[in-house]
This record gives structure tokens, sequence and C-alpha cells, in this order.
């Protein structure tokens, strides 16, 4: 193993020599991150959620024994939940996402960037009827983008990584991940323009 968490290491060690409490200690650290990656992977939808963060969990229990300890756990987790997503992409097993969580998007500084930011607030029904209406054309707009830009999309705009973070967890080179991002926000941008308009 190659990084410095020791704890992490003993368990991962354990867990591929058939320890089913070390795996399960492994899963309660890196279920959050796991979780909230599928929720927005998959537009909000607490099934699908569900479904994508117990899958990514059962085929890394399948493979614990293969892994070598060349990147952290939660990469490689998080590498086995996109890859899966993207298999739920290409099949046409979505369903209609973005039913739970209100986003909204916002044109802003001097790139014209559109940025996703998480609503937790009280507002009036007739201002939540609005904002619901806008959320809906939003999470249809971001539901549209070819997967490699959404993923760069969910990174950076609503999980906040850096460029560099997006590179090594995508496994991408630095410009690829700029490129991309460049390129969900330009879609989203003109998906987005009657609102942005308003």
């Amino acid at each position: 193993m190659s990084y410095k968490d020791t704890t992490e290491v003993k368990l991962i060690q354990s867990a591929q020599k058939g320890d089913g409490e070390a795996f399960d200690l492994l899963v309660r650290k890196h279920a959050s991150y796991i979780y909230n990656l599928s929720f927005h992977l998959c537009g909000g939808n607490r099934a699908d959620t569900d479904d994508l963060a117990q899958m990514t969990f059962i085929r890394a229990y399948r493979a614990i024994a293969r892994f070598e300890g060349r990147s952290e756990l939660k990469t490689w987790l998080h590498r086995i939940c996109v890859n899966l997503w993207k298999n739920m992409v290409r099949g046409q097993k979505r369903k209609k996402y973005f039913q739970h969580q209100s986003i909204h998007a916002s044109s802003s500084g001097d790139d014209n960037q559109v940025a996703i930011e998480l609503e937790d607030k009280r507002i009036s029904p007739l201002e939540a009827a609005e904002k619901g209406q806008t959320s809906k054309i939003i999470h249809q707009a971001i539901n549209q983008l070819p997967p490699d830009e959404r993923e760069v999309l969910v990174l950076r705009d609503i999980q906040g990584y850096t460029y560099e973070e997006i590179a090594q967890l995508c496994k991408i080179p630095l410009g690829t991940a700029k490129s991309r991002l460049s390129r969900a926000r330009r879609l989203l941008r003109t998906a987005l323009e009657p609102i942005l308009r308003r």
C-alpha cells in the first residue's frame, strides 16, 4: 500500500483475507462519500442513488482481493461507482432523475460559467413553485450532458474538487479535465439560456 492511512491499510489487508467485519468498517468509512457521489450522478433520485451506492460496494467486495493500493481506496471506489453509472447510462437503464434536490443555476463572473449550488432554505409556496419548475429544467439539462462531461461537472461545480483532483480521479490529463468542464458548462449554459435571461 502506498498511502499513509495505516489503519485503513490494515483493514484492507484484513478484508483481502476474507474478514467481513474489516470490509464493513471500510464501507462505513466511505459510505457517505460514495452515497453523495451516487446522488449527484443519479440526479438526486433516491432509489437509483441507493442502487448505485450498493452496487459499488458489492463490486468492491468482489474485487478487494485485487486491490493493489496504487491509489487510495476512496479513489478506487470512486472509479468503480462512476464506471457502474456509465454502464447504467450506456445501457439506457436510467429512469427520470432529479426529483428531490432543488438546485439552481447562476451566471457568474468573467467567464459567465454556470455554477450549480444546492439550496436548503425556507421559501414561500409561490417561490417554491417557481423554483420547482426551474429546477426541473436544470435537472433535465444536466441529465442530457454526455457522461464524461457530466462527471467533471458534478466533481467541480457540485462537489468542489480542484482540476488536479478531477484529473486524478478521472485518470485523465489536466487539460482534458479543463476542456470537458468547459464543454459541460457551455452545453449547460446553452440549454439554460431562457432561464438565465429572466
